[in-house]
């Protein structure tokens, strides 16, 4: 952890020696994800909910995955971006140094533009938790909870990051799949489970688990359903399934043959 922080903050001040670039990408990238919720909203605004989700439900799930998306892009921008070591050869280089390859990978980069969403996500879930006008003991619930909602999403999402990432390992190339186990899912993570067909969520509770980033837990918090294991689940299943991405890491390290081999 003490070599982790002390990469970290090596990172940090060599992204920040450009401010003006930082501010202006961060600021572009926050626009253009609120772009995307104020067309849900006109869209809420004009139909009243969807499958009985208002505008500021919504928003709390919407909130809580982007906040939980763009903090894993931040600091997995190497892991997402994992394909050009294996097409460059540049994997090698990892290898040979005397450090974990994935505390590398999760150092040698942060994607600072990223704050930008991570704060519009803030922004909309305060203003989703005022619209609602929660009761006292309900809302402090709920924002007690948000901190884990969060950081079990972005366990959730840095572990399917890198689980596609241990496919190029045999296959080189990623981004077609990234399509399929990061894209995809995490544009269906913002909005209500309920609205999709029953196959499909059956891949959101099981190989590809966003629907317990926010959904499971927001569930049973606006009293939509559910039990109190509706908030217990999303650590629970975002520690087992850091575990197995974790492993399956080591597995393709073990398997993977150098572009010189």
């Amino acid at each position: 952890m003490s070599l982790y922080l002390k990469l970290i903050s090596g990172s940090l001040r060599s992204r920040m020696q450009y401010k003006m670039n930082f501010l202006v990408s961060s600021i572009s990238y926050g626009l253009i994800m609120a772009v995307d919720f104020v067309l849900l909203a006109a869209i809420l605004q004009r139909f009243n909910d969807v499958k009985g989700w208002n505008l500021y439900e919504v928003g709390l799930l919407y909130g809580i995955s982007s906040v939980a998306i763009t903090l894993y892009r931040v600091f997995g921008v190497e892991i997402h971006n994992f394909e050009r070591y294996m097409v460059e050869g540049d994997f090698d280089s990892l290898l040979i140094r005397p450090v974990s390859p994935l505390s590398l990978l999760l150092t040698k980069n942060l994607d600072l533009s990223r704050i930008g969403g991570t704060i519009q996500g803030i922004l909309i879930l305060a203003i989703s938790i005022f619209g609602l006008n929660l009761k006292n003991f309900e809302l402090f619930l709920l924002v007690l909870y948000l901190p884990i909602s969060i950081i079990s999403g972005v366990a959730i999402c840095f572990s399917l990051g890198l689980l596609t990432a241990t496919i190029a390992f045999w296959t080189q190339r990623i981004k077609d799949f990234q399509t399929f186990t990061l894209y995809a899912p995490f544009n269906a993570a913002n909005y209500p489970m309920n609205i999709y067909p029953s196959w499909l969520k059956l891949i959101f509770f099981t190989v590809i688990p966003v629907g317990f980033m926010n959904y499971t837990p927001i569930l049973f918090l606006l009293d939509k359903g559910g039990s109190l294991w509706n908030l217990a689940l999303p650590p629970a299943v975002a520690t087992i399934f850091l575990f197995l991405a974790l492993r399956f890491w080591q597995f393709g390290i073990r398997h993977y043959h150098s572009t010189g081999s």
